[in-house]
């Protein structure tokens, strides 16, 4: 009998910004206070979580160093830390820093997680440090009636003395950082009036493997669109796609700039482990920098 064939391996994706991640496992933890740039009212906040809070474990300080010290955002960045590791605060807190110095309230960040447990778990991270820095984080998982999350999230602006009621006043938004499932996402930007994503700076893709898989609505597209209205001829191409896991390639092509891979590098780290990520993308950089 004919030696059946084995089926060939299937090939993973590999980018130019995988091949060379960031090792973690070489960064020690780090005093709060030794955090450079960190926002004193953000040191406190931190030791107020936990006693025993005072060091940033190494996924956070490498992200830190990635993006506020000295990286500044300059690119984007991939995530791929184990659960326990602190990797929320990791994106969480550069973030918070970065808008601290806001003057208006605008929806500036949005975190998309693929459940409402992981989202409430997440919510519950920047709740403890952003109201220290005066930012408001709010949620759209469907945890309670769209009524009243339209009531947190948006605001018709508080009108000064002897001026009248305007229904046709621009409405604004009740938070600077929004915190999402992809379902009740879209139900917002589909429905509700007042609430818009093109003040957005940045938008974290968490549980990225979870999310990518499917397409829940192309959100990821739309959200793209809402955010740069003028490019839309850059990742129209996207609209075809079946799955955005897969077309990795097609995503780098179209929102990543720069992108660099912070990980724990273990013995049997493999590409194919890095769809387990967070993206945070920094929809400052314009698309034609690509």
């Amino acid at each position: 009998m004919a030696d059946q064939k084995q089926p060939k391996p299937k090939k993973i994706p590999v980018l130019p910004w995988m091949r060379t991640p960031i090792n973690v496992n070489l960064i020690e933890d780090i005093l709060l206070e030794h955090v450079p740039e960190l926002d004193p009212r953000l040191v406190e906040a931190l030791k107020k979580i936990s006693e025993n809070f005072t060091t940033l474990y190494p996924i956070q300080y490498a992200v830190w160093k990635q993006t506020i010290g000295p990286g500044q955002f300059e690119r984007d960045l991939c995530i791929n830390s184990p659960t326990g590791s602190g990797k929320t605060l990791s994106y969480a807190l550069p973030i918070v820093q970065f808008l601290s110095t806001r003057n208006v309230r605008r929806l500036r960040a949005l975190v998309v997680l693929p459940s409402r447990d992981l989202a409430l778990q997440v919510k519950s991270v920047f709740e403890s440090i952003a109201p220290a820095v005066g930012l408001s984080v709010g949620s759209a998982i469907g945890q309670t009636s769209m009524s009243e999350e339209i009531e947190k999230l948006v605001k018709r602006p508080e009108l000064e003395a002897g001026f009248s009621y305007d229904p046709e006043r621009e409405l604004e938004s009740g938070v600077d950082i929004l915190v999402a499932t992809p379902g009740r996402l879209m139900d917002h930007i589909n429905s509700t009036k007042g609430f818009t994503l093109e003040h957005l700076r940045f938008l974290v893709v968490d549980e990225t493997d979870k999310l990518l898989g499917e397409a829940y609505q192309d959100w990821l597209r739309v959200v793209l669109q809402l955010t740069r209205p003028d490019e839309e001829h850059l990742i129209s191409h996207m609209r075809d796609s079946q799955s955005l896991l897969g077309p990795l390639r097609t995503i780098r092509r179209c929102i990543f700039h720069q992108c660099s891979l912070v990980c724990f590098v273990q013995q049997n780290y493999s590409l194919d482990s890095c769809y387990a990520v967070s993206f945070s993308l920094n929809l400052q950089i314009p698309l034609s920098s690509l």
